[in-house]
């Protein structure tokens, strides 16, 4: 996608489409004052509806150089950023309908925030993934140019905000792409292919490294599988001199079957998306360097596939991880915990400031939370608020849960230091949680639980299948803590 700023008189901008949001009583929120006119008798009559989605398509306006306008309704009142992302990202898939493969928005009268919203919404709401379409001619149009309307103050936001959008879709492309042609070693050649391109060093330990390292609870989830495991090690350092470090920890399940604790086949399909947190990891290596972030960053992405066989896990056995702590596997689909204990103590290597975790770690949390909010947790509250703050800021709500010290008992073991489930059904995500905590040990540490980015359905800014949530919020909490 090809995205331009231009400056000076908004009606001599040529383009095929400028977009105009408006309130229901005919606001424009980001257009000059004699467009109105053209909406004014449709607000009258009530024909440009009363709430998000009503429209009006204005061909060959006259005084302004774009062969079209498109009003679109967003509601009675603006209070939301979240409502301006919808909207841009529904108004370009009316565009799409009409054949309409470029658009022209303008951000004037409109603070950064809603500015930031309303770009999001057309970068994020024009994803599609297509790489498998053999009939690409009768696929819906992409969106291949915007023209942003924008003062030279805010043409850095424009750049940032893309940036951050194009990070997002990278990790959502690595949601939709089946197992079979995404596995631990594809994964692997992934960031292999993105290290020189997105500016980081990668190295990559195998099993046999892990093995004699002794990444036991690891090592206990890919030995199921024919595919061999990967912890993937990703590095990006600034041009200058780093004050602080910065560890993010994704899991990658790149096809969780629940191993022998097998999952529901109507709960199947979807798990080739457990490799979220991975992704996310991902999406926000692979920004950095275009963002010119002032810091080192390691990703650390454990990536298995958890698989029943003759050489997998069983329930009850007991391994040793890598920080020494044993783990007795009461239920093989309480995997993502089990490599994460072991690469969050491999992170000690890298002494990092702070460390993040994300991972589609429960269905607890879409039972606590639903499908729209993600957890978190930590022992380090400026982190935990960075998080939030971060997943507001950027339409990826997420919510504290408590790390109760109480719960710890329901982890306990007979047999081992520790259970990786709980005893009871009862708070699952935090449970998983404590498990977590105990392996990051002394680190300024909080872990984000993202389940809710496999979406069952899509809506306007997200596709079905995996939203890429937590490469923005991540970023942006990275920034609040440097």
């Amino acid at each position: 996608m090809k995205v331009d700023v231009v400056q000076g008189d908004l009606a001599a901008v040529e383009g095929r489409c400028l977009l105009v949001l408006a309130t229901n009583d005919g606001t424009l929120l980001n257009g000059p004052a004699p467009l109105a006119e053209f909406l004014a008798p449709l607000v009258e009559t009530e024909e440009f509806g009363k709430s998000l989605g009503g429209h009006y398509y204005h061909i060959n306006p006259a005084g302004f150089a774009v062969q079209r306008v498109l009003f679109f309704n967003v509601g009675e009142k603006v209070e939301k950023d979240q409502l301006l992302r919808r909207a841009g990202a529904s108004a370009w898939k009316l565009l799409r309908g009409k054949g309409l493969e470029e658009v022209v928005v303008s951000l004037d009268g409109l603070d950064q925030g809603a500015a930031k919203a309303v770009l999001d919404g057309l970068f994020l709401g024009s994803y599609q993934y297509t790489e498998l379409k053999s009939d690409k001619d009768k696929l819906p149009k992409s969106l291949n140019h915007v023209k942003v309307h924008a003062a030279e103050n805010l043409t850095e936001l424009v750049r940032q905000t893309k940036a951050l959008c194009d990070g997002t879709n990278r990790a959502r492309d690595l949601y939709q792409m089946p197992a079979n042609l995404l596995n631990p070693t594809k994964l692997a050649d992934t960031a292999k292919a993105w290290a020189e391109d997105r500016g980081f060093t990668l190295s990559i330990l195998e099993e046999d490294e892990m093995r004699e390292m002794g990444m036991g609870s690891l090592l206990s989830v890919s030995q199921g599988s024919d595919e061999p495991g990967k912890l993937i090690i990703m590095e990006y350092n600034p041009a200058g001199e780093s004050e602080k470090t910065f560890a993010l920890v994704g899991k990658a399940v790149t096809f969780d079957s629940g191993g022998l604790s097998l999952k529901p086949s109507n709960a199947m399909a979807e798990m080739k998306g457990d490799m979220g947190g991975g992704a996310t990891v991902f999406g926000i290596m692979s920004v950095l360097r275009d963002l010119n972030f002032p810091h080192r960053v390691v990703g650390l992405v454990p990536s298995v596939e958890n698989m029943p066989s003759g050489k997998a896990t069983r329930p009850s056995d007991v391994v040793t991880s890598l920080s020494g702590v044993t783990i007795e596997i009461n239920n093989t689909d309480a995997e993502g915990r089990l490599i994460m204990a072991d690469t969050l103590t491999y992170a000690k290597k890298f002494n990092p400031d702070y460390v993040i975790d994300f991972a589609t770690l429960t269905g607890a949390c879409l039972v606590a939370l639903g499908p729209k909010v993600c957890a978190v947790m930590g022992n380090h509250e400026p982190l935990v608020e960075a998080i939030l703050e971060g997943g507001k800021a950027y339409g990826e709500p997420f919510w504290e849960l408590p790390l109760v010290e109480e719960y710890k008992e329901l982890l306990k073991s007979k047999v081992a230091d520790i259970s990786n489930i709980s005893s009871v059904r009862w708070g699952g995500t935090i449970t998983a949680g404590l498990f977590l905590e105990r392996f990051a040990g002394d680190f300024q540490w909080a872990h984000c639980d993202i389940a809710s980015a496999i979406f069952e359905k899509g809506d306007e800014i997200n596709p079905a299948g995996g939203t890429g949530i937590g490469v923005r919020a991540g970023y942006g909490a990275l920034v609040r803590m440097s």
